[in-house]
């Protein structure tokens, strides 16, 4: 008896000492981040049968347990790494916010100061300091334009870097978890059933620091490993077997650093952005897609619709030398990249953005196209709807007699895009789509040739597709061109594509960088209109002719004067001298206080009541050095809708100035940034919600383990006196033999 009694003190004894020994370790470790507390599972030894019943024999530990929750833990892994996610995220776009919204180096006071000198010039065109001083206000815009876009390249780069490290750190965290998955195999494989705590509790946390890097998926294997998975699937641990990232240059976009996995081969295979989310470069991969790439295609935007929208003014005014106004900006074309994965030999595509004017001649009932800005003829057309450049020219209403003329100006906002000249004598009516640039959004597209002669193009922002399908590569892309209106033209090289091949086109992110004054002296500058407008002093009515203003420099400069002749009787006016001729235009003065009159480019009204025999001279403005039309136009920019396209919108709407544009550019940063910053402070609420609910189930309570010192105390205490009377029996039944 006394040896049972002596068996079943010992096993309390050791019983309170695991139990002394495993609240130790607890206070111990109560400050160690992760640990999980520990806790004995003490179990009733195996009875003994005997005549008077089951006699107990004490009891044992079965193992010490890991008061571990995983669905509380899953909900902190799912927290931190939107936490992580945001921080990166607010961290990058506070640096674009603070630059764009910046008093001094945003772009708003540049085109202040621009335009201001621009309404100088109107006031005195003749003036060299006036001239002077808009070249200087137009460099110091360029200038604005080269700074905003270096500095957000900076940002750019400083994201590649901070990728390529997130990479490294990412790879040296995958390799310690493989060695703990390794240990931890082998530990558990020794002792049988029991779980190696602290190697586990090791393990978690580097799981918790990965996946504050980029968010993990983990699956539990039956020897005790974890296998670490992240984007759609793709493995980084296997137990003790480790993948390696690697932060590459994109095949696509030699400005971007993005992510691959190593395979067993060594060969890098491409991850898809879109599927790596969460952690810190979860956050940097989507700020750069969703607002950086933004930014910096609006800015380069800006850029083209200025460019454009001064050049096309300036071309139809005229210089102080006399001659017709040439381009006041230069700027770059979309960037086209092709994919590393091409074929060989390799394809080219290049692309453009051409913003004309186009001039529409009836003829023989078909409609001969031609293309302003370079004469290039597009083609002779059997009917309408016809699509030239991505503008498509319809007719409205109305039959068009042969020789009617039209102006199809889509730069002009929707309802005053064509001009039809005035000696037109039939009823057709035409009209439209927006420009290209006017159509041109803020996203970068993807061209792929998917089939034989078949391409298909992506805009990434929102992966909208078109498809173009023709006899060969050159009719496919052609065919794409009829369907695509968004802003540029492909051209194809003379190497053919191969199936697989694929392009990036970029059509606005190196505007910015590559704008420049074209103008190298002030007297370059086509303030005046290379044309003038008079009455006749002998005239009898009183009939006035304004200045007019240039529509078509097709015509320009004049050969000769061009007269209109009134007759009172015919209610028209003959006109002669113009190239080509124009026909009569009638005129009532009894109906109407004035006539708008457009022909060979030319736009100008009559007013009043002209007698039969008064005469109007269109004239060369050879000595227009005081003439300020051109310059007031130029002027009028400043508050004309220009740009019909908010940033990251694909409609065609006119609402912006460039002012107001890039305001849009400002308030949309600015509100980004808001958004990540409220979404990152209920992501850390939700974080810390998570951590305490896991601390209370898991965490170390000191006061709930200073009572459980006492209550091991006690019990070993207790153990030890069963022990001292077990003996003191044993000893009295010796001492009876």
């Amino acid at each position: 008896m006394s040896s049972g009694i002596f068996q079943i003190g010992i096993s309390g004894l050791n019983a309170a000492q695991l139990g002394l020994t495993t609240t130790s370790h607890n206070i111990a470790n109560a400050s160690v981040a992760g640990y999980t507390r520990q806790s004995i599972v003490q179990t009733t030894q195996q009875p003994l049968l005997t005549g008077a019943g089951f006699v107990g024999q004490g009891t044992s530990v079965s193992t010490i347990k890991r008061n571990y929750d995983q669905y509380l833990t899953a909900q902190i892994l799912d927290a931190s790494t939107n936490v992580s996610s945001m921080d990166a995220y607010s961290t990058q776009i506070q640096q674009l916010d603070n630059l764009l919204a910046d008093s001094n180096a945003g772009l708003s006071p540049a085109l202040s100061s621009f335009f201001s000198s621009i309404q100088d010039l109107a006031t005195n065109p003749s003036s060299t300091p006036a001239r002077q001083s808009v070249l200087s206000s137009a460099q110091a815009l360029v200038s604005r334009f080269h700074s905003l876009d270096q500095r957000i390249s900076e940002v750019r780069d400083g994201v590649n870097s901070q990728i390529t490290a997130e990479v490294s750190k990412i790879n040296s965290i995958a390799n310690q978890i493989g060695e703990l998955n390794q240990r931890i195999i082998i530990a558990q494989a020794n002792s049988g059933t029991q779980t190696a705590n602290d190697l586990l509790d090791q393990r978690d946390n580097l799981i918790a620091d990965l996946n504050k890097e980029i968010k993990v998926q983990t699956v539990t294997q039956s020897d005790g490993s974890i296998s670490v998975f992240v984007g759609n699937g793709q493995p980084l641990v296997v137990g003790p077997q480790v993948s390696q990232l690697a932060a590459v240059q994109d095949t696509g976009d030699p400005q971007r650093i993005t992510l691959a996995a190593v395979s067993a081969s060594g060969s890098n295979v491409l991850l898809n952005e879109s599927l790596i989310t969460g952690g810190t470069i979860g956050g940097l991969l989507a700020f750069r897609n969703e607002s950086l790439d933004t930014v910096e295609n609006s800015v380069g935007r800006v850029a083209l619709a200025v460019t454009d929208a001064f050049n096309q003014i300036h071309q139809l005014g005229q210089d102080l030398s006399g001659a017709l106004g040439g381009n006041f900006f230069n700027t770059s074309g979309p960037d086209v990249y092709a994919s590393g994965l091409n074929a060989t030999p390799a394809a080219t595509i290049s692309a453009q953005i051409i913003n004309s004017d186009y001039r529409v001649t009836v003829t023989g009932g078909s409609y001969q196209i031609t293309r302003v800005s370079d004469g290039t003829d597009m083609g002779t057309f059997g009917s309408l709807p016809q699509n030239v450049d991505g503008v498509t020219i319809s007719l409205a209403s109305g039959t068009p007699a042969n020789g009617d003329t039209f102006l199809v100006r889509p730069g002009n906002t929707a309802g005053s895009r064509v001009v039809a000249e005035s000696d037109n004598t039939g009823t057709g009516v035409l009209d439209s789509t927006g420009s290209n640039l006017q159509a041109l959004g803020t996203s970068d597209y993807q061209l792929a040739y998917t089939a034989a002669n078949t391409w298909k193009l992506t805009r990434l922002s929102d992966n909208t597709t078109w498809t173009g399908t023709g006899a060969d590569p050159t009719a496919a892309l052609a065919d794409l061109g009829t369907q695509f209106q968004s802003g540029f033209q492909l051209t194809l090289g003379s190497t053919a594509p191969t199936v697989g091949d694929s392009f990036l086109i970029e059509p606005t992110r190196s505007a910015a960088k590559n704008i420049s004054v074209a103008l190298t002296t002030s007297s370059a500058i086509a303030a005046g209109m290379p044309f003038k407008t008079s009455a006749a002093s002998a005239n009898l009515g009183n009939g006035a002719i304004s200045a007019g203003t240039s529509l078509d420099k097709t015509y320009l400069p004049l050969a000769s004067n061009i007269t209109l002749t009134y007759d009172a009787t015919a209610k028209q006016f003959t006109v002669t001298g113009a190239v080509p001729a124009v026909g009569n235009i009638a005129y009532d003065p009894t109906t109407q206080s004035s006539v708008n009159i457009s022909f060979n480019g030319l736009s100008f009204s009559i007013s009043g009541k002209p007698k039969t025999g008064d005469t109007f001279t269109i004239a060369p403005n050879s000595n227009g050095v005081s003439d300020n039309r051109t310059a007031q136009l130029l002027g009028s920019l400043q508050t004309t809708n220009v740009m019909e396209t908010a940033p990251g919108s694909t409609t065609t709407s006119a609402s912006a100035t460039f002012q107001s544009a890039y305001s849009e550019i400002v308030s949309l940063v600015g509100n980004k940034a808001r958004e990540v910053e409220v979404t990152g402070a209920a992501q850390q609420s939700l974080a810390d919600q998570a951590q305490t609910s896991r601390d209370s189930a898991s965490g170390v309570n000191l006061d709930e383990e200073a009572a459980n010192l006492l209550r091991y105390q006690q019990a070993y205490q207790a153990s030890a006196k069963i022990i001292d009377i077990a003996g003191k029996l044993f000893d009295q039944i010796m001492a009876i033999q």
